[in-house]
């Protein structure tokens, strides 16, 4: 009964030494990336993110041309109906410049991307400090041609809007 008693005190204490180093080694052999490994793993994918937004962003310019050569039918239907359709066409004039920005912005983020400073061509980082810089003026270019189609959308969705119930009111 001792031998069997001091049998498994050894083995219990065999265990609690294996489970104390395995605490004191798991850490270290468990380590993640480090933050380098992070920061460029995040790098990469923001530009990865950032080459999809910009092909979406050109898919809303290409329907955006599309309704404005909807929008440019619309205005001949009713200018052969002998509406007075002034407004719509000045609108319409208005939108058309302001994609013109838009497609302008667009290019330059596209170009910013194409280049891929800070990058090597299968995206990954090679310059972390140049990487964010493109991103960010990427991104900002985006943005801001992003905000530009929202908001000529809006003008010229408003615009139609008063012509249909001025027209209504007639």
């Amino acid at each position: 009964m001792k031998r069997l008693n001091l049998m498994l005190k050894s083995l219990l204490a065999i265990a609690v030494v294996a489970l104390l180093a395995g605490m004191w080694v798991g850490p270290a052999a468990a380590a993640g990336p480090t933050n380098q490994q992070r920061e460029y793993r995040a790098l990469k994918y923001g530009l990865s993110l950032l080459e999809i937004r910009v092909k979406a962003l050109q898919d809303q310019i290409d329907l955006a041309r599309d309704g404005i050569a909807v929008a440019d039918q619309f205005i001949q239907d009713e200018q052969a109906n002998g509406q007075d359709t002034s407004a719509l066409e000045a609108a319409l004039t208005t939108f058309e410049t302001k994609l013109a920005n838009v497609q302008s912005l667009h290019d330059e983020a596209a170009q910013i991307l194409a280049t891929k400073a800070g990058f090597d061509q299968n995206g990954n980082v090679t310059d972390p400090a140049q990487a964010r810089e493109t991103l960010k003026n990427a991104h900002q270019k985006v943005q801001e041609a992003t905000q530009t189609l929202r908001e000529a959308r809006q003008e010229f969705r408003r615009a139609m809007q008063e012509y249909r119930q001025n027209k209504r009111n007639q």
